[in-house]
């Protein structure tokens, strides 16, 4: 994946003008040509960010009223002005290949008392660093691929000198649809002695470790 894609990807998630979605893919993208210059590449830097969604849902909760406003305008122009039948093949095609976000709990399949358990968990674990007992919590398809380097460069990328855990944050859960799996969506605050870590998790519906991102 291209940086301009991933870019994309965040932008068209994001409920405001097309005027600000500009700027934010400008922004973004000076962020990581700054980083790449200075010799990070574009996988760490991706990683370290986090998933597209979870990083237009952040820019979501910071949009001014206003800007919230002029979108919700914008949807009804649009919508007025729509006369093309969509055939129900077309929206299954798409609904099946694009990520698609829901309510936490719509589902059925998580309660939040025990996706909020099993992500301070897999914190635990990382802040004890065994990744023995991480491994048996991660789903074995992305096992080769969140393996300790690839963690600990994440954790080195947000910050050198953490300190010793404190407590944790706000805990935001929803959920999201793809290729017809669910799975939950956490992103929890935790602090440290010096600094602030945001951490976006994904459960399988086995509520095994599916993504984790660490910023």
């Amino acid at each position: 994946m291209t940086a301009h894609t991933y870019v994309t990807q965040i932008v068209k998630k994001v409920k405001c003008s097309g005027k600000r979605r500009k700027e934010i893919y400008r922004q973004l993208m000076a962020d990581i040509n700054e980083e790449t210059e200075n010799g990070v590449s574009l996988d760490v830097i991706m990683y370290r960010m986090g998933e597209p969604i979870a990083i237009a849902w952040e820019f979501n909760q910071n949009l001014s009223e206003t800007e919230s406003k002029r979108y919700k305008r914008s949807l009804i122009l649009k919508c007025a002005s729509v006369i093309t039948i969509l055939l129900a093949a077309v929206i299954f095609s798409a609904a099946w290949f694009l990520p698609m976000g829901a309510a936490f709990g719509s589902s059925g399949l998580f309660t939040q008392e025990t996706v909020e358990a099993q992500s301070r968990e897999i914190i635990r674990l990382l802040n004890a660093e065994d990744y023995e007992a991480l491994k048996d919590c991660t789903d074995v398809r992305i096992q080769k691929i969140l393996t300790q380097e690839v963690i600990e460069e994440a954790k080195k990328q947000a910050g050198t000198d953490w300190g010793e855990f404190q407590q944790f944050g706000k805990c935001y859960m929803s959920e999201q649809k793809l290729q017809g799996k669910t799975r939950a969506v956490v992103q929890i605050n935790a602090a440290y002695e010096n600094i602030g870590i945001t951490y976006t998790l994904f459960f399988n519906e086995d509520m095994k470790l599916s993504g984790l991102y660490i910023k």
